[in-house]
């Protein structure tokens, strides 16, 4: 049974035994669900179920890490990428109007634990209608991303409206952090309200 990813770290296709068709396979709180009629009838985990997981725990543990030079110690250090449960990022995942979206400090953590050494921002401008801003962060190994932000008075909640350039720095250090973590979900951090 062949699986197939799709954009959505909660949603995957599983093929049947026959190679005749395939099955939907969704994660709801935690839970991964089948279309097939036997995890209909029964709701426990099916054959489908069980090769997602399996394919997710290959996916896993048969990354390659990165080898990278520490050039303080001139030791080699292993950089590992962010590390998954059962279905993706779920401890960090907040749900707005039915679309999946990751917490600033879910990516913070992640980093950390990634070997973050440094995050920072800076103003590129400031006006009363629009801020622009930068970030950067280095990691373990020196490895330094960059990326910028924006916010206005009127795509920002209205309790930080008065504040809207302090948010542009957290959507720019959201954004730096997606890059180096290579996650695509978008923060909620970075949503117009």
């Amino acid at each position: 049974m062949d699986v197939r990813s799709t954009k959505h770290e909660n949603m995957f296709f599983v093929t049947s035994e026959t190679g005749q068709g395939e099955y939907q396979l969704v994660s709801a709180n935690g839970v991964w669900k089948c279309t097939c009629k036997a995890y209909q009838k029964n709701k426990q985990p099916c054959k489908h179920v069980h090769r997602l997981l399996e394919y997710l725990k290959e996916q896993e543990g048969g990354r390659e890490p990165e080898e990278e030079e520490d050039h303080a110690s001139g030791a080699s250090a292993m950089v590992t990428p962010p590390p998954t449960t059962s279905n993706g990022l779920s401890k960090w995942i907040k749900k707005i109007h039915g679309k999946d979206f990751i917490t600033y400090e879910g990516l913070l953590a992640m980093a950390h634990e990634q070997g973050l050494k440094e995050i920072g921002a800076s103003f590129i401008s400031v006006s009363d209608t629009l801020a622009l801003a930068y970030a950067w962060a280095t990691f373990k190994g020196n490895r330094t991303f960059w990326e910028a932000g924006d916010a206005t008075p009127t795509n920002v909640h209205a309790q930080v409206k008065a504040s809207f350039p302090r948010v542009a720095l957290t959507r720019a250090k959201a954004r730096v952090l997606r890059d180096a973590l290579n996650i695509g979900m978008v923060s909620v951090e970075e949503l117009e309200e």
